[in-house]
């Protein structure tokens, strides 16, 4: 049901870029290269952008992984799912491809000892070092990946994700490096709150979200309404960034479930607020100004969700309910500039056209 909440199609691989883009190899020779981490250095305290001083070329070869720095956190075990952030740079070249510790990069959820098909940018480079997070691999450890990108993205070379690859100027035979922190379980953190008398209460299986239980509940009132279980820690989230969230949706007195992403270990990359938004507008509403680590429940009215069109398992005129933990936000990417040529306008040939009314 990821699509009743308009998943941003910028971050499908299927449909991020045009397949006229060619998959290049940027590697060269062996004789100056280096293997594994005798290429570089890592450095700096987990959590941080880490340091990378490089020795020479990293060679193109099997996936080694090595814990740069043992974390003090709690031992992960099978089928945690663990937010980590990262940052993967190319070994020929020496230039970062992507972090998650840049106001524009989101960290990526990954579940201990399961492979998942990557569905949006974070979740194809995190195929990189996602295998390399192991049971008994401590929460705060630092872990860092080099492999060759035929290794890492071998699966992915004849999809439309190699376009993606080379957007990223990843060539299909460089050495990279991942550096991946393992930052904290894939739950709220921040400072436990009443829940108000409307709202449902949680089900739970092993401290998941598997449901919503209306007994008790206040019939809907009509408008929107924000209970805050957890007051996160982080900052706040901001219209027009995009979230990181786990989720769960639910109509007034139903049964189960209309969509759930806890079971699955996935987290939902949803931009909220601004005319930018991909969620529907209880969601953009009801989360800016939270801050990050919060645990909501949303009650949605018709006229701010799916309206009078019924949407799969979803009747019309619905009120919706959601379980919502917001794990991080990321600022949108810049705007380039436009050129001089694409903003004059000749004084004497005034604009016909209206501007777009404001997002609400």
């Amino acid at each position: 049901m990821l699509d009743h909440l308009r998943r941003p199609a910028t971050l499908l691989i299927a449909t991020l870029l045009p397949t006229s883009l060619a998959l290049a190899a940027c590697g060269g020779g062996d004789d100056d290269m280096l293997e594994g981490l005798d290429a570089v250095t890592v450095s700096g305290e987990p959590g941080t952008t880490p340091n990378l001083d490089w020795k020479g070329r990293l060679k193109p070869e099997k996936a080694e992984s090595t814990v740069v720095e043992k974390g003090d956190g709690a031992a992960l075990k099978e089928g945690d799912v663990v937010r980590v952030d990262f940052t993967v740079a190319n070994g020929w070249t020496h230039e970062e491809h992507f972090s998650s510790y840049d106001a524009t990069g989101l960290s990526v959820l990954v579940t201990v000892g399961t492979e998942k098909e990557p569905q949006s940018v974070t979740d194809l480079l995190a195929t990189g070092f996602a295998g390399q997070i192991k049971p008994g691999q401590t929460l705060g450890s630092r872990i860092a990946v080099t492999a060759g990108s035929d290794v890492v993205f071998g699966d992915y070379l004849a999809t439309q994700a190699a376009t993606l690859l080379a957007s990223l100027d990843i060539g299909n035979e460089d050495g990279l490096l991942f550096v991946a922190d393992l930052t904290a379980l894939a739950q709220p953190a921040g400072t436990a709150q009443k829940a108000p008398g409307w709202a449902p209460a949680i089900v739970e299986k092993d401290g998941v979200p598997t449901g919503l239980d209306f007994a008790g509940a206040a019939t809907p009132s009509g408008t929107l309404q924000v209970a805050t279980l957890v007051k996160g820690d982080g900052p706040v989230v901001r219209s027009g960034q995009t979230i990181l969230a786990s989720y769960l949706g639910q109509v007034w007195k139903g049964k189960k479930p209309f969509d759930e992403s806890y079971s699955t270990g996935r987290g939902l990359e949803a931009v909220v607020g601004g005319q930018a938004a991909s969620v529907v507008k209880g969601w953009s509403q009801g989360l800016v100004g939270l801050p990050v680590g919060s645990r909501v429940i949303l009650q949605i009215p018709p006229k701010l969700g799916y309206g009078n069109k019924a949407q799969g398992d979803i009747p019309a005129k619905s009120t919706l309910y959601f379980v919502v933990d917001i794990l991080d936000a990321a600022d949108p990417e810049p705007t380039p500039e436009p050129t001089p040529a694409a903003t004059e306008t000749p004084a004497e040939t005034p604009s016909d056209t209206a501007s777009p009314s404001p997002s609400d």
